[in-house]
């Protein structure tokens, strides 16, 4: 994202950086979202093989979209409901496709 600063208009300065919430947003940026959920990712991946975790990684909207309705109240649009039935369909086909193919 960094070129894209410079193109959109952004003036960037380094004592901005200095800043305690600026600088607490990149530690956590850095250490929780990045490094923390890669050695997750990795240990999910070392658990579950490559497959089954790839499931998790597809569930993801549809428990952001579930949780924002029952803990945020948040409205369930017929576009978010569209999305979940299009999401889990999408898993229980491919799902099905693999039992197919190890009967095989």
């Amino acid at each position: 994202m960094v070129p894209a600063l410079f193109w959109m208009g952004f003036d960037v300065k380094l004592d901005q950086f200095l800043e305690p919430v600026m600088l607490m947003n990149l530690i956590f940026l850095g250490l929780g979202a990045s490094a923390l959920c890669f050695a997750t990712w990795n240990y999910a991946v070392k658990i579950l093989g490559s497959v089954k975790t790839i499931i998790y990684i597809y569930m993801v909207p549809v428990i952001t979209a579930v949780t924002s309705a029952l803990i945020l109240h948040e409205k369930m649009t017929k576009a978010m409901i569209c999305g979940i039935f299009l999401t889990l369909l999408g898993l229980f086909l491919s799902e099905d496709r693999r039992k197919k193919e190890r009967k095989n």
